[in-house]
């Protein structure tokens, strides 16, 4: 059984929170990076144009990153993280006029590397953590609707069931109407027959009044 710790660090939001602050940490190297390259008068407009298109190119990026499906590729992840990976060599000043100590080059270069492949395992993870979060809806929403169906299939099947009872029960019906107006009644011994012919295979014998009644009319005193 899986403790909530371990159900956060399997779900969407252990890697969307890391994948945000990295989403905000690249539009501030974004800015900052902007805002020693654009050539604006005025410090104001110049700060606010580097912080803005910062944000957006980032946010570009995780869109274009989270719908990689829709472009054919999974290159973008790889594309995030060079990208990022040359920016922070400019914001460390790896490539710069001044020269400095071998130390200093392998520490920036290092950090650049590091920051760049956190990235793109973030990015990548992201990716695919949103698609398989995406088919578990998906395969949940099918679960929902087939189980809503076979209820509906069942209700028509009650349904059905029901009718064919109501069918039988008047058949049965019909039927005892049908066998009463055919049986045939003697008129002699009051006796019910099924239908004519057995009427007709009877051989009803008198009462023994009615004997007796002919046989002294028959002899007389």
């Amino acid at each position: 059984m899986k403790t909530p710790v371990e159900d956060f660090l399997n779900s969407i939001y252990a890697v969307t929170i890391p994948m945000l602050l990295l989403i905000i940490s690249f539009s501030i190297k974004l800015s900052a990076l902007f805002y020693t390259t654009f050539k604006i008068p005025v410090p104001e407009l110049k700060l606010a144009a580097s912080i803005l298109l910062g944000i957006t190119v980032s946010l570009t990026l995780l869109a274009v990153s989270v719908n990689a499906k829709l472009f054919e590729t999974n290159a973008f992840p790889i594309v995030f993280a060079v990208c990022s990976g040359v920016m922070l060599l400019f914001v460390f000043e790896v490539i710069n006029e001044d020269f400095l100590p071998w130390s200093e080059y392998v520490k920036r270069i290092f950090l650049s590397v590091l920051l760049a492949t956190v990235e793109y395992v973030f990015s990548k993870m992201f990716v695919k953590k949103y698609q398989e979060t995406e088919k578990a809806k998906e395969r949940k929403l099918e679960k929902e609707n087939l189980e809503l169906e076979i209820a509906e299939h069942k209700e028509e099947l009650s349904e059905l069931k029901r009718k064919v009872n109501e069918i039988k029960q008047a058949k049965s019906e019909l039927e005892e109407e049908i066998a009463k107006e055919n049986q045939v009644c003697c008129d002699e011994c009051s006796r019910v027959f099924k239908n004519q012919n057995a009427f007709n295979a009877h051989k009803c014998k008198p009462k023994l009044t009615e004997i007796k009644v002919e046989f002294e009319e028959v002899i007389p005193d």
